[in-house]
């Protein structure tokens, strides 16, 4: 018999407790710390958004970038018709960097962090073009500031993540309870 540790999401009042701040410091990041640009502004809430996903895991990396960004972007009124692409595209980002790299090493977090930079530039494209209609030329001239957003976000989180699971190991269980579950295998 082998015996398997399992981490289950069990929504307690530390998770939502952890959700709740992270959302703000999604917030925060992205609304108080960014550079206008033509096509929006340049923001650290991705450094935030891999923070989270990679402390915490997929589920908290989403609920975070999405509810955090998408929010800020309300709140600027200047962009509120990019919240619903913000909300989605984050959403998205956060679940899957945090998929790609929750408790990995730097090697995964660097994966994730080029996977969730190109669904930000992937995402902002479409979502220009399609959604928004801003014309070809505005939609690829974001590009290059969507890219710098995601790159930046990365090289800031890293070592963040990596410092605070260095001094503080036990915070990678957080937003989960802790199970065991006998499993049959072959003997």
């Amino acid at each position: 018999m082998s015996t398997r540790k399992r981490l289950k999401l069990e929504l307690n009042a530390r998770l939502i407790a952890i959700v709740g701040v992270l959302i703000a410091i999604v917030f925060v990041t992205t609304f108080f710390i960014k550079v206008p640009m033509v096509a929006g502004y340049v923001h650290l809430g991705d450094a935030a958004i891999y923070m989270a996903a990679f402390l915490f895991g997929p589920a908290v990396g989403a609920l975070a970038g999405a509810f955090g960004t998408g929010l800020a972007d309300l709140a600027t009124g200047a962009y509120a018709n990019y919240a619903p692409g913000s909300f989605v595209i984050h959403g998205v980002q956060g679940l899957v960097a945090g998929w790609l790299a929750w408790r990995g090493d730097m090697k995964r977090m660097i994966l994730a962090v080029i996977a969730g930079g190109a669904i930000l530039i992937g995402g902002y494209f479409i979502y220009d073009l399609a959604i928004l209609r801003i014309g070809w030329g505005a939609a690829t001239g974001a590009i290059a500031f969507n890219f710098w957003q995601a790159l930046s976000g990365g090289v800031l989180s890293i070592p963040l993540v990596l410092a605070i699971r260095a001094a503080y190991p036990p915070i990678l269980t957080w937003a989960h309870r802790r199970t065991w579950q006998e499993e049959e295998g072959p003997a």
